[in-house]
């Protein structure tokens, strides 16, 4: 996704084999052959250009070597749906490119992004000043048509390099669809809890005579705290797995998937990996319990799904690693913990060395449900409750 940061980056770089500068919008809508032709021919330029990485045109932006290029906009809006109909009619193989328009500096440009993919592409007819079956090339920040044998070093070159194409699903726990509502409670305490005691005995011994007893085992005195933390998260989230597949004819390296998060109704929101939601604590404490095992340590320490808090707003990192054709894998399950009803918005962005740019989508869940306020006798006539109602429906 084109960005600000990326924007800035592009500015300072000069005209070369993967990026021209375009003081003007191109003539699209009510343009003629001839100034279409302009630039379906920059575009395959740039397609069939010898570059590592995504190529751009930057339109709005005028080249002001050696200074950075100047932002003077563009005026006339291009529908990308309907450029990439017009480009993929005039154009074989088909090109997977993408148009998008924002607003820099006060200014509006059009961005026309082109990974790197399998070359070469050529003109299928005659088209403007365009001739039919040849291949435009970009060199260096000119544009020239390819010599027969670098048309071949190109389909050479690109022999192993094949579209793809990539299945995410956003499941539930279950393998069930993850589904776009969530009925929750939100549970807010309204003072400190106390420390827990364990009621003493009647009788510590015979005769009434109280008998000390060495054990590891101690009261934990922050039973009531843990628990009711531990009630909240467990009746006020949701988990969510994501299982990635490629479907392309070529392996997938360094595959990756970035979840971010944003609150359309600015309510505050957790994110968490399943593995850290709080268990159910125990009223006694044992120092023995929290010893892990082998296998425990060695998955924490080179963990599959990291969620970082470090920033502005919380990202989880997932790496799903190499995928041959057809294969597809499943990550660990992440766990969002709204502290309100509301909406939220959940952006999926999948990288990878084969991916020019990477892929993104959105979906938008929505939660409901009671927001409510308990002091600590209120927590434990909503347990009381909440257990009887459990006894009743079993």
């Amino acid at each position: 996704m084109v960005n600000k940061e990326l924007l800035d980056a592009l500015r300072y770089k000069s005209e070369g084999t993967d990026l021209d500068f375009k003081s003007e919008q191109y003539r699209f809508a009510g343009g003629n052959d001839f100034e279409k032709a302009e630039m379906l021919k920059d575009i395959l330029a740039i397609a069939n250009a010898w570059r590592d990485g995504t190529g751009y045109i930057l339109l709005g932006f005028k080249d002001n070597r050696p200074n950075l290029a100047e932002v003077v906009g563009v005026a006339e809006n291009i529908d990308d749906s309907r450029l990439q109909q017009f480009v993929n009619s005039k154009v074989t193989p088909k090109l997977t490119f993408r148009y998008e328009e924002h607003l820099y500096e006060g200014q509006t440009v059009g961005v026309i992004a082109i990974p790197k993919q399998k070359r070469p592409f050529s003109i299928t007819n005659d088209y403007g000043r365009l001739k039919g079956k040849m291949v435009y090339v970009r060199r260096g920040s000119s544009t020239e048509m390819a010599e027969p044998i670098e048309v071949g070093a190109m389909a050479l070159a690109d022999a192993g390099r094949g579209e793809v194409r990539l299945n995410l699903q956003v499941l539930t726990p279950e393998n069930e669809p993850l589904p776009d509502s969530f009925a929750l409670s939100y549970l807010r305490f309204t003072e400190d809890f106390p420390d827990f005691e364990s009621p003493a005995p009647a009788s510590s011994g015979p005769f009434g005579i109280h008998v000390p007893q060495i054990s590891v085992v101690r009261d934990n005195e922050d039973f009531w705290r843990e628990y009711s933390e531990y009630t909240r998260v467990h009746l006020g989230h949701i988990q969510m797995q994501f299982v990635l597949r490629n479907m392309s004819d070529t392996q997938l390296s360094n595959a990756k998937l970035e979840v971010t998060v944003e609150p359309l109704d600015e309510q505050g929101f957790q994110m968490l990996d399943s593995d850290d939601l709080p268990s159910m604590p125990e009223a006694q404490w044992n120092p023995l319990r929290n010893v892990r095992s082998l296998p425990e340590m060695l998955t924490q320490a080179n963990p599959g799904l990291v969620v970082d808090n470090g920033g502005l707003s919380p990202v989880c990192h997932i790496r799903f690693g190499l995928l041959l054709p057809g294969e597809e894998r499943r990550s660990d399950k992440l766990a969002l913990v709204p502290v309100g009803p509301g909406k939220l918005r959940l952006r999926l962005r999948i990288l990878a060395s084969e991916l020019g740019i990477p892929q993104d989508s959105e979906r938008v869940l929505e939660m409901n449900g009671p927001a409510i306020g308990l002091d600590f006798d209120g927590f434990k006539a909503f347990l009381r409750e909440k257990a009887k109602r459990a006894k009743l429906e079993a």
